[in-house]
């Protein structure tokens, strides 16, 4: 219990923007419901090319009238409050540094200034539910050795369905993919998890401080998964809390909104490229089966009349450079 006076454990969120402004105004506008928590948020911008930073700027100017820079970083702060948003700063990226490379960005700039107890790390394409932080931070209380905490994942078109609840990871495929089946006993906490869907993700101080950041190298997908996995052998468990809930457009930042058949060429590339990278990385005895089964995924890229994407990943196949690596 704190003391009269004593001030709460405090969460940073951190929010990865790339030209989607709107999308993450609306997120904004969910964190800024979610209660009496103790939230600051940092959104990282990652070098977009559109209006997203003018954008930004000019509805948190609206919005928060106070809003100034600090240390060359644009942002508001109220030094009085006490529960609720505390600060929103929005820092902008040199260049695109993928989604991990700006959540450690975030996550480095916010360390040193307010020593949060933890990292809520978002896709700007969520729309988080009232209560979705507080369902995080008590799943992650209530189990030992708790790692990363993930959020179900709803439907952006229809919230009424799992979009996902965890990855699923299958070793000698090197493909993940979500389960959308809510635990049948509906407690508060699934530990039935390879790995928690990357849009919502929480993890404590600590976890950074034993298992390190995640790893930039992956750019695109598979960062998760890696994280989650090294966190294991550092004697951590993924979880997710069933009662975090978020609504979710999926692949409306990489341009590959509607499955695989509307996967863009970015997406082709970063999925072959690094489901090769993290089964050299974890289970090296898999690639050569993994490295075999993207026959299979040029066979269907031609079946659809997909000629590029089946050209790309045979030209990706055999530029080993780009998957040996660390």
């Amino acid at each position: 219990m704190l003391s009269e006076g004593a001030a709460a454990p405090v969460t940073c969120a951190v929010v990865v923007n790339w030209n989607g402004w709107r999308d993450t105004l609306v997120c904004l506008e969910s964190l800024f419901a979610q209660g009496s928590t103790p939230l600051r948020v940092v959104i990282c911008d990652n070098a977009s090319s559109d209006a997203s930073v003018r954008e930004l700027v000019a509805h948190l100017h609206r919005r928060f009238p106070q809003w100034q820079r600090s240390d060359g970083v644009a942002g508001v702060e109220d030094p009085h409050a006490r529960e609720g948003v505390l600060s929103v700063h929005l820092l902008q990226m040199p260049v695109n540094l993928g989604y991990a490379g700006a959540l450690n960005a975030g996550i480095a700039w916010a360390r040193p200034r307010w020593a949060p107890t933890g990292f809520w790390l978002l896709n700007n394409d969520v729309q988080a539910q009232p209560g979705a932080l507080a369902a995080l931070l008590a799943a992650q209380a209530s189990v030992p050795a708790a790692g990363i905490c993930g959020s179900v994942l709803l439907e952006w078109d229809d919230p009424d369905a799992v979009q996902a609840v965890a990855g699923i990871f299958r070793r000698w495929l090197g493909v993940g993919w979500h389960d959308k089946n809510v635990p049948a006993d509906r407690g508060p906490v699934s530990l039935a998890v390879d790995y928690p869907v990357g849009a919502s993700m929480y993890v404590a101080a600590d976890y950074l401080d034993r298992v390190g950041p995640m790893d930039p190298g992956y750019f695109l997908y598979c960062e998760e998964m890696d994280w989650a996995e090294r966190g294991r052998r550092s004697g951590y468990r993924p979880v997710v809390a069933l009662g975090s809930r978020l609504r979710h457009k999926e692949g409306a930042s990489t341009g590959s909104r509607g499955g695989v058949r509307n996967k863009s060429l970015l997406s082709e590339r970063y999925g072959v490229v690094n489901r090769l990278r993290i089964t050299r990385k974890f289970w090296p005895h898999y690639l050569p089966v993994v490295w075999s089964s993207l026959v299979l995924v040029i066979a269907d890229r031609l079946l659809h009349g997909e000629t590029a994407r089946a050209a790309l990943v045979l030209r990706l196949m055999f530029r080993p450079s780009l998957w040996l690596r660390p």
